[in-house]
Order: structure tokens, then sequence, then C-alpha cells
């Protein structure tokens, strides 16, 4: 009999602290999985900030890539503007290039026009080197026609052809050659005084002429013996084999 209840003591003791080791078990358990709630708590807590800091974040991103797109859109749109205003003033700077060249070629035109009509003039002009001067116009009226010079490198050089007969007015020049007469080359010395009067005494003296400027011919002074006298004399002063002096000479009307 005690030995039966020494062992149902035993019994009951081991079941006390196997009870006691379950309980000790479960608070554990319990602070286990309260930890581990608190934790996961806490893990939550971080991601939804870190949600809602990505969510702001990403909203102020949203804002910021709207705003750069409305001010594209307006440098767009104010590019488009500009590159319209540039088109207008293309087209009005090409309208007025090509009123200014209509304008050039219709100058160049007239200018051409006017040389040949100069060179019409100097030919039927004084006749000394008129004819090398009128075709030295025609010259330059050719080229500026073919367009091979602009109208102001023409403008340049009909300038100087024209000074230069201008200049013919002011100068004398005496000089020996040639002079042909009928067929007939006639060796002997001219004399020119500005656009005025030319003479000619042949080498032997016996041919005496004298320019006739209206009619470009060379009128012989034959048998008038005062005119040729006057002449020659005249020749005498222009070379400077006599002192000077008033010398006549004729002069065409």
């Amino acid at each position: 009999m005690r030995h039966l209840l020494f062992l149902t003591l035993a019994l009951a003791n081991t079941l006390l602290f196997a009870q006691d080791n379950s309980i000790a078990e479960i608070r554990r358990n319990i602070k286990t999985v309260q930890a581990e709630t608190e934790r996961e708590k806490n893990l939550t807590q971080a991601e939804a900030k870190r949600h809602a800091d990505f969510v702001a974040n990403a909203r102020q991103k949203t804002t910021a890539l709207e705003n750069q797109e409305k001010e594209l859109m307006g440098q767009i749109d104010s590019l488009k503007a500009e590159i319209e205003k540039l088109k207008g003033a293309r087209q009005r700077a090409l309208g007025t290039t090509r009123y200014f060249e209509t304008r050039k070629a219709k100058y160049s035109e007239d200018l051409a026009k006017t040389i040949d009509t100069l060179a019409l003039f100097v030919e039927s002009g004084f006749p000394y080197k008129n004819s090398e001067a009128a075709d030295a116009l025609r010259e330059i009226s050719s080229q500026l026609k073919k367009s091979v010079i602009s109208s102001e490198a023409a403008f340049g050089r009909v300038w100087e052809v024209m000074l230069d007969r201008v200049r013919l007015g002011y100068t004398a020049e005496t000089w020996n050659g040639n002079l042909d007469l009928d067929g007939k080359m006639i060796a002997g010395k001219f004399f020119r005084y500005g656009t005025v009067a030319s003479i000619f005494t042949s080498q032997n003296g016996e041919i005496v002429l004298w320019l006739n400027n209206k009619t470009g011919k060379w009128e012989n002074a034959g048998e008038n013996f005062a005119l040729r006298t006057a002449i020659k004399e005249t020749m005498r002063v222009a070379e400077g084999k006599t002192a000077p002096k008033l010398s006549p000479v004729p002069i065409s009307r």
C-alpha cells in the first residue's frame, strides 16, 4: 500500500513537472510569436513608409515631368512660330532678291543699249582713233550682254574710254606716220590740236591736207598758196622748229 501511495505521488509529481514544462514552453512560444508578430508589424510599417515615400517621390517626379513637358511644348510652339516667321522672312527676302535681280538685269540691258549708242556717237565724232574707241565700247557691251562682266565693271570701263575721248580736247600732239590717201600710203607728219583740228604734210612737202571734222575726210589745200603756207607754218610751230606764235589752222563749220 505504501508502495502504491509512493508511486501515486511520484506520478502526480511527474505530471505536475510535465505540466509546468508545457506551460513554460507555451509561454516561450507565445513570446516568440509575439516577437515575430512585432517584427512583422515593424517590417510592414517600414514597407508601408517606403511605399508611401516611393509614391510621393513618384508623384513629384511625375509632376516635374509634366511641368517639363509643358515647358517643352511651349518651346516647341515658340520654335514653330519662329520657324513660320523665318519662312515668311525668307519668302520676303527671296521676293526682294528676285525684284533686284530683275532690276539688275533690266539695268544691264539698258546699259548695254546706252553703250552701243555711245559707240555710234564716238564713231561719228572727231576722226582720231574714234574707230578704236567705238570698237572698245562695243566689246564692253558684248561682254555685258553675255554676263562676262558685271554692269559695275562695264560702267567703269566705259567711263575710262569716254574720259580718254574727253582728254583729247585738252591735248595736242605731232607724230610721223603714213596716211592712206585714195589707196596710196603717203609718209608724212601729223598734227592734232585737241578735237578741233588736224593737219598733215607729206615728207616732200608737196601734199598738204587738213581734216574735215564733219565728213571725216582729209581735204587737200591744193593750189591755195596761202592755206598751204599757213598749214606748213603751223606744223613748224607744233614741232618746235620756230618760235611759238599764233598760227591759223582750217576748221570745218
